[in-house]
């Protein structure tokens, strides 16, 4: 048995990793990237949601608050919207059962707040946090979508905002069938 080998084999990873580049991000002028697959906040995209109210009944802490009332074409106007982020668990539950992909996760990762209060947030502020990421991300959703290619958004069922007719008719249309960016 040789003495002095561990030493040997540390000094050595340590003379590796003194010639690497830094890895360390400059965090209020440099952020990090934020992989697409990971669990951050929420964000609400008004423009794909139909109020069908899915995604409050997937949730198993129940965050998640939807009111809506019905049109006179037959559709769902979304009065309410709130997220109460004080309890939510950050499953992902919610972005899985929503048919239109209106929430999905990846908005920003550091939204800590000073007051407890403030992590309830209402339609207003979702919908100005989510078109602030389509601003910051050239009009790409989360999940890799653009938002220019999908208006009008295809849908399963006939919406108020939805331009296209029922699935079943004209071919297959639906969520499944957005087109996905390939990176």
């Amino acid at each position: 048995m040789i003495y002095g080998t561990g030493i040997l084999r540390s000094m050595l990873v340590t003379l590796k990793h003194a010639f690497r580049k830094p890895i360390t991000v400059q965090y209020p002028e440099q952020h990090r990237n934020v992989s697409k697959r990971a669990r951050t906040n929420l964000l609400w995209f008004e423009e794909r949601c139909t109020g069908c109210s899915t995604c409050a009944q997937a949730c198993p802490d129940g965050c998640i608050l939807i009111e809506t009332s019905p049109r006179e074409d037959g559709t769902l106007n979304i009065d309410r919207y709130e997220i109460d982020f004080r309890i939510c668990m950050y499953c992902g539950l919610c972005t899985e059962a929503c048919p239109y992909q209106a929430i999905q996760s990846g908005g920003r990762y550091d939204d800590a707040v000073f007051n407890f209060e403030d992590m309830y947030r209402n339609r207003d502020s979702l919908s100005k946090e989510s078109r602030q990421y389509l601003e910051e991300n050239d009009g790409y959703y989360p999940n890799g979508q653009n938002q220019d290619s999908i208006k009008p958004l295809h849908t399963s069922i006939p919406t108020a905002r939805s331009k296209t007719k029922p699935a079943g008719q004209d071919g297959p249309i639906g969520p499944h069938h957005l087109p996905i960016r390939k990176n």
